[in-house]
This record gives structure tokens, C-alpha cells and sequence, in this order.
């Protein structure tokens, strides 16, 4: 296995690069850091983990006192927990619960008395727990109110991206893009709905958000190939 490098590193207002065959992951210990990319601005601190691949991004750090743990990788280690090309990403930051902050805090603790083995294995354990948590903030988001109006710039806010950036990023990542995942969960309630035979199809449009009915008719037709009203009586005859 290549060499996985520890250090700790404290952020004026300076550019921080990785190097071209590595990936870094970094571990906020103390203050509050600011880290700004081409597309996205991160405010991060020790509920943090984040994921620096070997592109460019500054660092500022946001209070007087700033440590972080930094943690040199080979690019091909991380994919063994991120299964998506992260040469192609710009950096991932996710939020550790409170189960995880004490074994982050072990982590550093192993570091700091150069007990490298113990902290890789710890590290390990982080990486495994924190590449399972798939779903963003905006994903949930849209889960939850996709029967409301949702705007695309609120939605690149809560992942810290700007709009068409963003846009690009939820496509590679669910395949559709933020629209199209809205439509889909709308016909997918909307079929749940039609099984009930006292809401009529005008009804379920406005449960799920849609201003005319022949938008919606027309959104169904384009998942189900088929109308409302058929589909309806289609599960009724079964």
C-alpha cells in the first residue's frame, strides 16, 4: 500500500493544493475555515469532514484559532468507499453525527501520539460510516416538498453550489436532473392517489402541485405512457 501521510495545518487566507496523485482528507479540529472552489463556497468546522481531491480551493480561516488534521491518501484508496470518480468532483464535505464525533476524536488523538496504524484503522471506520450517507440535504429536501414549488437556486444553496453547477452535479449523481426528480416523485404519488376512487384527477393535480390539470395529465403521460384517467380504470379492472 502507498504511503498515507499525516500532518496538522492551521489556514490564513492561502491557497491550499494537494498533490496531483493524491487526495487529502480533511479533519477540522478547532475554529471555522471557509473553504471556496470554482463553484461552491463550504463553511466547515469540527462537525466537518471533508474530501479534497487535487484540484484547487482556498482556505480562510474564519476565526482566530484554526487547526486542522490533514490526511494525504493515494487517489485509488478512496474508491474503495466512494464509488464515484472523485477526479471529476471538486470535493465532498459531509456532516458527522454525534455518534461519529468520538471516533474522529480517537483519530487525532492516535495521530497526535504517531500511532498511524490505530488512526488508519479509525480513519477507516469514518470513511466506511460517512460514504453511506447517500442522501444530501437538497435530495431530502426534495423528498419532502416535492409537492410544493421548489427553486433550483435554493436548492444549489443548501449544497453550497452555484445553480448550473449544481444542476450538473444532481444529474451525474441520480441520473435526471433536479426537475425531472421532482416529476417523478410527483407520478409516483400521483399513482398511489389514482387507486383511490373518490379524489378525482383534478384533485391529485393540486395535491401534487400542479396549477392545470392538463399539466399534469401531460407529466403522466410522459412517465406512464398512458393517462391518468386509463391508468385509473386500468387498475380497477385488474
Amino acid at each position: 500500500m502507498k504511503q498515507i501521510y499525516f500532518y496538522f495545518a492551521s489556514f490564513n487566507d492561502e491557497l491550499y493544493r494537494s498533490g496531483s496523485d493524491a487526495i487529502c482528507l480533511l479533519v477540522p479540529i478547532a475554529g471555522e475555515s471557509e473553504w471556496t472552489t470554482a463553484n461552491a463556497v463550504y463553511s466547515v468546522n469540527h462537525t466537518h469532514l471533508c474530501l479534497l481531491t487535487g484540484r484547487n480551493g482556498r482556505f480562510r480561516a474564519c476565526s482566530d484559532m484554526n487547526e486542522n488534521l490533514i490526511i494525504q491518501l493515494p487517489q485509488d484508496y478512496i474508491q474503495a468507499y466512494i464509488k464515484t470518480d472523485t477526479t471529476s468532483q471538486e470535493g465532498i464535505v459531509w456532516k458527522l453525527d454525534a455518534d461519529l464525533q468520538p471516533i474522529k476524536e480517537m483519530m487525532i488523538r492516535e495521530v497526535d501520539a504517531h500511532n498511524e496504524e490505530e488512526a488508519i484503522l479509525l480513519m477507516n471506520y469514518l470513511l466506511h460510516k460517512v460514504a453511506r450517507q447517500t442522501v444530501t440535504t437538497s435530495l431530502l429536501y426534495i423528498q419532502k416538498h416535492f409537492t410544493e414549488k421548489i427553486d433550483i437556486r435554493a436548492l444549489a444553496e443548501m449544497e453550497h453550489y452555484t445553480p448550473s453547477y449544481y444542476c450538473d452535479w444532481f444529474k451525474r449523481k441520480m441520473k435526471m436532473t433536479p426537475l425531472e426528480y421532482i416529476h417523478f416523485l410527483r407520478i409516483h404519488r400521483a399513482k398511489e392517489l389514482l387507486q383511490d376512487s373518490r379524489l378525482s384527477v383534478l384533485s391529485i393535480a393540486c395535491q401534487l402541485g400542479y396549477e392545470y390539470n392538463a399539466s399534469f395529465t401531460r407529466m403522466f403521460k410522459k412517465y406512464e405512457r398512458i393517462s391518468p384517467s386509463k391508468y385509473r380504470s386500468a387498475q380497477h379492472t385488474k
